[in-house]
């Protein structure tokens, strides 16, 4: 039989799941989401886990997931995540002294903290063999929420993962991005949920820069609400395109949403302007965007547009068989959505971590 992997995404406003197989080529076999009552996750955190578990245990029910192994991911302003450099040493030792040697690094009380890390490249300084590392610290309590909600559940995570990570797993390219050997370039996935947009820059598939930011969809439909007088419902639908008859509401709704959306977009052009400001030479020559803020009308445009790098739409169905029997207006619709879901189901051998 072959061997299937689970991912779940725990978002502000959906939970969210895909089933992988990984026997022979890899293929999607199972997708499902179930909305989230408003508070039960707020900017990506858990607040109500036995909420969250009755999401979970109706996505179960309607999308027919058999296994009850799950990877999760975590992605929100109580995860902090550092490029260290430190002397090189072998894994078991390296992992004894970590917390040591980052104790002044992370702005968490290690006592509270979840630590993990990737090796990123070894290189030499003085005359010493050093290390570099991408350094995960994730605030204990937050974590041990959002697993709470998947044992409530009746689940098992057998593994909690970052969502950047996922999501260059997920649509990251890791064949070269157009570039010769020796050129160094980079690409940034943008996963641009409700209410937390993940920000990952990364090399050939491996992790260089990892930013995450309070703010996503929802912001752009909260603005538009109030601009017009409507509740946000209809902002929502408005937002992803829907026509406006009234002159005057058309063009108000228009303003907004160019003046919200372009002050998100600002806000990822940021964060990447300062990866290349503390790493300079290297370029950035690409941006992929998934998420349902990804799906607002001419979004990923203005994306590329600002960070001045081409950008679209991140395609995680076009890296592997999709096997879910769903109709392909249903599939295209999903795509934006479930990419982060995906990239947890995928094995840290085909990316990253």
């Amino acid at each position: 039989m072959a061997r299937a992997r689970i991912g779940l995404d725990i978002g502000s406003t959906f939970v969210r799941a895909a089933e992988v197989s990984l026997g022979g080529s890899p293929s999607i076999v199972r997708i499902g989401q179930v909305p989230l009552p408003p508070g039960a996750v707020e900017r990506g955190e858990v607040q109500a886990p036995e909420v969250v578990a009755e999401a979970v245990r109706e996505l179960w029910r309607q999308a027919g997931f058999k296994s009850r192994e799950v990877i999760m991911g975590v992605g929100n302003q109580r995860v902090v995540v550092r490029e260290v450099a430190l002397p090189a040493l072998p894994d078991k030792e390296l992992e004894q002294s970590l917390r040591f040697q980052i104790q002044d690094l992370i702005p968490i009380p290690l006592e509270d903290a979840v630590i993990d890390y990737d090796r990123l490249d070894e290189f030499e300084a003085e005359g010493r063999q050093m290390v570099r590392l991408l350094v995960v610290a994730a605030q204990r309590d937050m974590v041990d929420h959002h697993v709470a909600s998947a044992t409530a559940a009746r689940l098992e995570p057998t593994g909690v993962d970052l969502i950047p990570f996922a999501l260059v797993r997920s649509i990251g390219e890791f064949d070269g991005l157009g570039l010769e050997p020796s050129e160094q370039g980079s690409e940034a996935v943008v996963d641009v949920g409700a209410e937390v947009t993940n920000i990952c820059v990364h090399d050939r598939g491996i992790p260089r820069f990892v930013r995450i930011l309070p703010s996503g969809g929802t912001d752009v439909t909260r603005a538009v609400a109030a601009s017009l007088g409507i509740d946000e419902e209809q902002a929502e639908i408005l937002k992803q395109g829907a026509p406006i008859e009234d002159p005057s509401q058309r063009e108000a709704a228009r303003r907004t949403l160019d003046e919200r959306a372009g002050g998100l977009a600002d806000e990822i052009r940021s964060s990447l302007d300062f990866y290349r400001a503390q790493t300079p030479g290297v370029r950035i020559t690409h941006v992929r965007v998934s998420g349902g803020g990804a799906k607002m009308p001419g979004f990923v445009e203005m994306l590329g547009e600002r960070v001045g790098v081409p950008a679209e739409l991140g395609r995680p169905f076009a890296k592997m068989d999709v096997k879910t029997g769903l109709h392909e207006a249903d599939l295209a619709e999903a795509e934006p959505l479930v990419a982060v879901a995906v990239g947890l189901a995928m094995p840290p051998e085909e990316g990253p971590t």
